[in-house]
């Protein structure tokens, strides 16, 4: 599927956030403790927690809300307003989207947890989205 202009996008913000943040050395050695971990972790059994189970279970619905979120961005990237308020505007009109991811990790982890993820993703988000609507106003 070809793409011009303005719809020259990513399928997902976020890789172009993820293109765009620089690592610092705080960001490499978590990334290194998290990703050495997994190697040595022994075979999750049924009565146990999988983290990467509920990851990718997550994933779909997790999608929708970035893409929902992007959607909005997209037809308003040449709006007046700050990068920060166009993204808080987006989240906050993807609020169905949020609620399922939300309601989904409930069930799986339980709502203490569940609100700490979403509010951990939900700053993430916005500061990617933020920085993406910077780098795509930029190119125009």
């Amino acid at each position: 599927m070809a793409r011009t202009g303005l719809f020259n996008l990513p399928d997902h913000w976020i890789f172009l956030f993820l293109r765009l943040i620089r690592v610092n050395w705080r960001h490499a050695m978590l990334a290194g403790l998290v990703g050495s971990s997994f190697p040595a972790q022994s075979p999750v059994h049924a009565d146990e927690f999988d983290v990467l189970a509920v990851y990718s279970d997550a994933r779909p619905l997790n999608d929708e809300w970035q893409v929902c979120a992007a959607s909005f961005v997209r037809h308003r990237l040449r709006s007046s307003e700050t990068p920060e308020m166009l993204a808080k505007a987006a989240f906050d009109q993807c609020l169905a989207a949020e609620h399922g991811l939300t309601q989904f990790l409930m069930a799986k982890v339980g709502r203490e947890s569940a609100e700490i993820v979403m509010t951990i993703l939900r700053d993430k988000y916005l500061s990617g989205l933020g920085a993406a609507i910077i780098e795509l106003r930029s190119r125009s």
